[in-house]
């Protein structure tokens, strides 16, 4: 009798393990492309309503008709529904810059600056403000919204070290990635 390597050497119960996991990729597989070509209405309602699902049976109130809400519930939506770095500083109440620079290598990389401290205007974008810059740069397969996406700004590395270029003397712009 013909000697089969993989036959012999896994039990029945590994087999049907190693059959459901090729069915449970070729579902996953299958999933993936319907959802890419469902129009964008039918998935938020897909969203909203596996929300209201799991706080359902989460046992957690439902946001829709809760009566009062915290301050950080309301900035928790609006961080939620920002659409870009713009709408994220708006809402802690500083204004931003947007920079593209050409670097050694040719790469265009987009900075965003922070000249100055919360609800000040800087009068004329992109001049120098003289201070020293510090620079942060956002961790792999990231953007420069995680340095500004909490709902404190005193969480906030970038907000704290633009409000703290003023009280300790030292004067910081800061350029995010």
């Amino acid at each position: 009798m013909p000697h089969f390597p993989l036959i012999g050497r896994i039990s029945a119960r590994e087999y049907s393990a190693l059959i459901f996991g090729f069915i449970f990729i070729t579902f996953e597989t299958l999933l993936r492309v319907v959802i890419f070509f469902l129009p964008k209405p039918i998935i938020l309602w897909f969203y909203d309503h596996s929300r209201l699902l799991f706080h359902h049976f989460a046992g957690q109130p439902k946001s829709k008709k809760s009566k009062s809400k915290s301050k950080e519930q309301i900035i928790s939506e609006k961080i939620l529904k920002a659409q870009d770095f713009e709408e994220l500083c708006g809402i802690h109440g500083y204004t931003h810059e947007e920079h593209v620079v050409l670097t050694k290598d040719g790469y265009l990389l987009g900075l965003h600056r922070l000249p100055s401290k919360k609800g000040q205007r800087k009068s004329n974008p992109g001049t120098t403000t003289g201070k020293p810059v510090v620079y942060l740069h956002h961790g792999l397969l990231m953007n420069s919204e995680v340095w500004v996406c909490l709902t404190d700004a005193e969480r906030s590395l970038a907000f704290v070290l633009v409000e703290a270029g003023e009280h300790r003397h030292r004067y910081f712009d800061t350029f995010l990635v």
